[in-house]
């Protein structure tokens, strides 16, 4: 029988951080690309930068590389100033000003719809200044507290102004000037063009790290809920909106490309941020200052490209919710294997029940639902050493899921932790056994279903602890049904026992025959099995100093389940009628043996209850 190692006890580590980590040390060696030096301040960036962050809808963050480092956000602002416009003053009113097509140009390009007499689209600097107009109160320091608070609110911590790249913007900033004023000219603008470039600017100049605008990203994707403080920031009809305009016209010209190969919802700033969108799922943000000719980070860029092919993000593929794939989540103090275990194993795995923790899966899984399972196994980590993934319920994986899960064995924990992957249907083996393989993990593999696991992890507790049998043979003065005999009455026993050995395998009672004796086992596991279907299943196990086929001695009758040998049995075997012949000689015998067995039997129904709630 298989075992877990003793020093198999630590704590959990994520899946995705340690892809970002390898996606950071590979694209670190991507050197195109030039910083944007047009506002004099963004021209001081180190070019080697280069950080990532995810935020997930339930509040957890995976970052890589210079993830904190602040930096402004620049145009990655335009989509939560656009969404404020709509949530203050509604989507037919704000078509009126700006609309959502894309233009095909530069986003600072001046260019306007005059045929309605607006700009574009909220996300080049034309539209974004409308956008800022209609926000525009009656001083600049209003103007600036509401613009702040709002992207405070969005990141789930307080955010503030880079003074230093605001000033500099605004001595520089003389192309969005002309854009202001000639919006002005065609009343596409009313406040004062001087004031709605001073909330412009500023919106521009707020200072973010990765896991700020990857929480801000997320709000957009949760339907308008912060994922950390759980305000809703917007209403969901507000949030599509965004989104929609985000997916056609966010990258500016490289929209159309970018949506072919990347498919999700995105907006990218000339301070080298890209903030993408998973709907439902998760906000990514990436910082990198090189920018490439259309003024999009060229690192940012190709994480997005990779992170979308790699776990299969596009938008038009299926989705579903990430937390219905975590059907339970149970641990061996609440489940005991199917192995019989004497009164001392029984307390010795109560105190170590949460050292082992299975998490049954079920539905298809995907990039979403297989990710939620490995932070689901990480967490169980942190407390169990021993963690098992049960697939039994797991309908499909995809490239995304098979690749996340053959991750999980190797980075969940440290290195005492172990993951194991059990109860795989049959036709989804072969995919998972090759991407094991790509990992080094097929170790991962070692237990076919979540019993045999959980049944070796009990045996390692009691290894640990110096109570599980060694191969000697048990004496039938331990056994649990002969508890409480006398020292005579066991010697009379003794004389009528028989023992015999067997090989792995054999069968040493068959289902159907008559029930002539019983069985203490002295040496080995014996698994009790029932034909189901065509196919049989193992519905108990004894080992040394336990009893199968007692029943015989209350009804006789036929036997009701096969008894077979997992490796060397040596067994002890009494006649029914010579059992029957002491009874009448020694009442005491009866009566003790009587009480035992009423007492085992009640423990094995109680441990075939919880398994009926756990294994089907």
């Amino acid at each position: 029988m298989k075992s877990f190692p003793e020093e198999a006890f630590s704590t959990g580590h994520s899946v995705l951080n340690t892809y970002l980590d390898a996606l950071v040390s590979e694209l670190a060696g991507l050197e195109t690309g030039d910083i944007a030096t047009y506002i004099p301040q963004l021209g001081l960036a180190d070019p080697e930068d280069f950080g990532i962050a995810i935020a997930t809808a339930d509040g957890r963050f995976c970052k890589a590389g210079n993830w904190d480092r602040m930096v402004t956000v620049q145009s990655v602002s335009k989509p939560f100033m656009y969404g404020e416009a709509l949530r203050r003053f509604g989507r037919d009113t704000v078509l009126t000003k700006v609309g959502v097509e894309p233009t095909g140009e530069r986003f600072n390009s001046i260019v306007l719809d005059e045929a309605n007499n607006r700009a574009f689209n909220p996300m080049v600097n034309s539209g974004a200044i409308v956008t800022a107009s209609l926000l525009a109160q009656e001083t600049a320091e209003r103007n600036e507290t509401s613009m702040v608070d709002l992207f405070s609110r969005l990141a789930g911590r307080r955010l503030s102004i880079d003074k230093d790249v605001f000033a500099s913007e605004h001595e520089t900033g003389h192309r969005n000037r002309a854009i202001a004023w000639l919006m002005l000219n065609s009343g596409m603008i009313e406040p004062d063009p001087d004031l709605v470039l001073d909330l412009y600017f500023k919106q521009c100049s707020v200072l973010v790290n990765c896991a700020d605008l990857a929480a801000m990203a997320c709000t957009l994707g949760t339907f308008g809920r912060q994922p950390v403080t759980g305000e809703q920031v917007f209403a969901p009809e507000v949030t599509r909106d965004v989104l929609s305009v985000m997916t056609t016209c966010g990258m500016y010209d490289y929209a159309g490309q970018w949506l072919y190969d990347v498919g999700l919802p995105a907006k990218s700033g000339v301070s080298g941020m890209i903030m993408a969108v998973i709907p439902g799922h998760m906000g990514i943000a990436v910082y990198s200052p090189k920018l490439d000719a259309v003024g999009n980070s060229v690192r940012g860029i190709e994480v997005c490209r990779r992170f979308a092919r790699d776990f299969g993000l596009h938008a038009c593929t299926n989705a579903v919710d990430p937390g219905g794939a975590i059907r339970r989540v149970y641990s061996a103090r609440e489940v005991r294997s199917l192995r019989q275990r004497t009164a001392p194993e029984r307390r010795a795995l109560e105190a170590s029940g949460e050292s082992f923790a299975a998490v049954e899966l079920t539905g298809p899984l995907h990039f979403a639902t297989a990710e939620r399972a490995a932070n689901e196994a990480a967490v169980a980590a942190q407390l169990a050493g021993c963690v098992v993934l049960d697939l039994r319920r797991v309908e499909s994986m995809d490239p995304a899921a098979l690749d996340i899960l053959s991750r999980i064995p190797g980075t969940v924990g440290d290195d005492t932790t172990r993951v194991y992957l059990a109860e795989t249907p049959e036709r989804l083996l072969p995919a998972l056994t090759d991407a094991l393989a790509a990992h080094d993990a097929t170790d991962a593999l070692a237990f076919a279903t979540t019993e045999a696991a959980l049944e070796a992890f009990e045996d390692t507790v009691l290894e640990t602890a110096g109570i599980l049998g060694t191969d000697d043979a048990m004496r039938l003065s331990e056994a649990e049904i002969f508890k409480g005999l006398s020292p005579d009455e066991i010697a009379v026993l003794e004389g009528a026992a028989s023992s015999f050995s067997y090989d792995p395998g054999a069968t040493i009672v068959t289902r159907g025959d008559a029930a002539l004796a019983f069985y203490v086992v002295a040496r080995g596991v014996v698994s009790i099995t029932i034909p189901v279907g065509e196919t049989t299943r193992r519905i108990s196990a004894v080992g040394p100093g336990q009893a199968f086929g007692e029943l015989a001695m209350l009804d006789g009758g036929a036997r009701s389940a096969n008894a077979v040998a997992s490796g060397p049995v040596l067994c002890h075997a009494f006649s029914i009628e010579q059992i029957k012949e002491i009874f009448e000689a020694r009442p005491n015998v009866h009566s003790v043996i009587l009480a035992n067995l009423v007492r085992s039997l009640s423990d094995r129904l109680r441990a075939a209850n919880e398994q009926i709630g756990t294994f089907e």
